[in-house]
Formats: C-alpha cells, sequence, structure tokens
C-alpha cells in the first residue's frame, strides 16, 4: 500500500515512541488493536507493557495464533506469564495493570474491537477512560467501517487514538 504515495514514511521507533508514551500515560486499561501478523509493533507493545507493569491479554483467533506461533519461534519473547489469554480472570487486575492486544483495526464486523465497540465481546466490555489504540491505517475501502468502530468506542467513553492523529503505523 502506499508504493505511489511520495516521500518517506515514519520509522518504527517513531510508532515506538508513541505507544510508549500513550501506555505510560493512560490512567485505564489498554486496548491496541493492530494486525495479527505485525509481531514487531506485537512485541514492542509488549515489551512497553512489561516497563510498566502491565499483564498482556490477547483477544482474537488470529491473534492468539500468531503470537503463540511467534513465542515458540523466538521473535516474541515475554517473561512467563506476562502474555495471557483473554478471561475472566483479567478482571481481577487493577485497570492500570491491563493491556489487551485485539483484531478489528480494520472495522472487520466479527473481529475483537467491533465486538468490543458493539458491546457483544465475551469478555471485554469498554469501560470509561479505556485508551484504546488503533495501531494501523484503514485500507482503502474499509474507512466507513474503522469510523462506525471508532463511534462505537467513543460514544461508550473510550479515548480512542489513531494515526490520523499520532504516529501508531508505518507503512
Amino acid at each position: 500500500t502506499n508504493a505511489q504515495k511520495p516521500g518517506h514514511s515514519k520509522s518504527e521507533a517513531d510508532i515506538s515512541d508513541t505507544l510508549h508514551s500513550l501506555i505510560r500515560d493512560a490512567e485505564g486499561r489498554v486496548i491496541i488493536s493492530t494486525f495479527s501478523s505485525l509481531l514487531n509493533r506485537i512485541q514492542m507493545s509488549v515489551e512497553h507493557a512489561k516497563k510498566y507493569n502491565r499483564k498482556v491479554f490477547v483477544a482474537g483467533r488470529s491473534m492468539v495464533t500468531n503470537i503463540e506461533i511467534a513465542q515458540n519461534l523466538g521473535y516474541i519473547k515475554a517473561p512467563r506469564g506476562l502474555i495471557r489469554k483473554v478471561g475472566p480472570g483479567m478482571d481481577k487486575l487493577p485497570d492500570k495493570e491491563v493491556l489487551i492486544l485485539t483484531t478489528g483495526s480494520q472495522g472487520e464486523e466479527m473481529a475483537g474491537l467491533a465486538r468490543i465497540g458493539l458491546g457483544t465481546h465475551r469478555h471485554i466490555g469498554v469501560k470509561k477512560g479505556d485508551t484504546i489504540i488503533l495501531s494501523s491505517n484503514p485500507i482503502i475501502g474499509n474507512e466507513r467501517a474503522v469510523a462506525k468502530v471508532i463511534n462505537n468506542l467513543h460514544s461508550q467513553g473510550a479515548i480512542v487514538k489513531t494515526n490520523q492523529e499520532l504516529a501508531l503505523h508505518v507503512t
């Protein structure tokens, strides 16, 4: 994507700095939605979560699968117990100690983020003050679906951060 767009893209270091600041400053839970195949971004998120004493909970079938495979192959490194599947136990932690990685950054109806926004996710509902980060750019044709998800999240009291306002994704 964006091969015909002139200029240069930002670096992954810029994205890491932005994620670091958002995770550090978040008062409540942090929910990050990105492509499940973007292992570098997932590793960044895990490292920042560790630094700020947040457990990483994973939602979305492809996200769970890709992280498990990447951990087994050594592409994602995390101390034992830092990365967990989303489930009932995560509510026992203070919100300040929770980071959720989920699928759905493109507004897919059945993906984790859309279900969170609609209030139909089995384990995750929006809490007022959640910081939700879309670490992606909408792919052409997905803009309307992404906007719908963002509107649903905002209407429930979430603070939604996108690449339109901050450095959260590179091409």
